[in-house]
């Protein structure tokens, strides 16, 4: 097809910004192919925002060398996508983490569903799982992507969070969250997002084979990651806001996992469950202690 003296850069311009935001800390040893999935976006016209929290490694170093806006941020989660979405330019808002790899034509292939969407869950699967931890994982996204129903897409009661919405939408949602939880919030960050959103509109689309999880295989890390969950719950101002979207999400087993066809990733993905939440609990009950 001729493109009759149309550059590349007036073409891109021609198609909506999408702004994809990535929170970092002490992210080096994934950060670098997370931006380069970016770079390798079949869809044209994308601006790449970092905000990292004070990372003592080469995580700064690598996203700036790929040519991403960094941001220096000293609050936690929440308040990180917050900042990503206030420096951001985009019609839409890609909320991507820094061990998650994009899909090749992942954003090329969501533009057209957000003429009928608002907002987008991207389906997820394991990046190259080997160990027993990462294959547990594996197991648990497999079955979330299952038998996918209205419940599935549920703030409360669903397994399903998306990450691509219009910028509009996101800059509501925020506004409407108590404005000095945002700093504080680490766990629970993405679904208090999605529940406010949901309060605008449920008008939410899937995106398949969308991107891939780099899952990983220590379970110290996994233990250290999730007490650091828990304790931030117990960090949070004892307002009751988000009470029962912690108390009713993720309850420990996944809809459709005892039905006999699922009942392998069912029990792989129950041990996982059980594996976080008593991780988490434990941060919750004793963070307050050892701090």
């Amino acid at each position: 097809m001729q493109n009759y003296g149309v550059t590349p850069e007036a073409s891109a311009a021609l198609k909506p910004l999408v702004s994809v935001t990535v929170p970092t800390y002490n992210s080096q040893e994934v950060i670098g192919e997370c931006l380069a999935s970016v770079e390798a976006q079949s869809y044209p016209n994308i601006e790449t925002i970092v905000i990292d929290s004070l990372s003592s490694d080469r995580t700064t170093e690598i996203a700036t060398s790929r040519g991403a806006n960094v941001i220096t941020y000293e609050g936690r989660l929440l308040g990180a996508r917050h900042q990503g979405l206030l420096h951001s330019h985009g019609e839409y808002t890609l909320l991507l983490d820094s061990d998650q790899i994009l899909e090749a034509t992942a954003v090329e292939r969501a533009i057209p569903l957000m003429a009928d969407h608002d907002m987008l869950v991207l389906e997820e699967m394991s990046y190259q799982p080997t160990s027993w931890l990462q294959k547990l994982f594996s197991a648990d996204r497999q079955l979330i992507h299952r038998d996918i129903d209205d419940r599935s897409l549920d703030p409360f009661d669903g397994t399903l969070l998306p990450r691509f919405f219009r910028r509009e939408l996101l800059l509501k949602a925020f506004e409407a969250i108590p404005q000095e939880l945002i700093p504080l919030v680490v766990h629970g960050d993405h679904a208090i997002l999605y529940l406010e959103a949901h309060k605008i509109t449920s008008n939410v689309g899937i995106l398949p084979n969308a991107m891939y999880h780099r899952e990983p295989s220590s379970i110290v890390t996994i233990w250290k990651r999730n007490f650091r969950y828990g304790r931030s719950l117990r960090e949070l101002p004892t307002s009751g806001r988000y009470e029962e979207l912690a108390r009713r999400r993720d309850k420990g087993f996944r809809k459709g996992s005892l039905r006999p066809e699922n009942l392998g990733l069912g029990v792989q993905s129950f041990l996982l469950l059980m594996l976080l939440k008593t991780a988490q609990k434990a941060g919750y009950w004793l963070g307050g202690q050892l701090t």
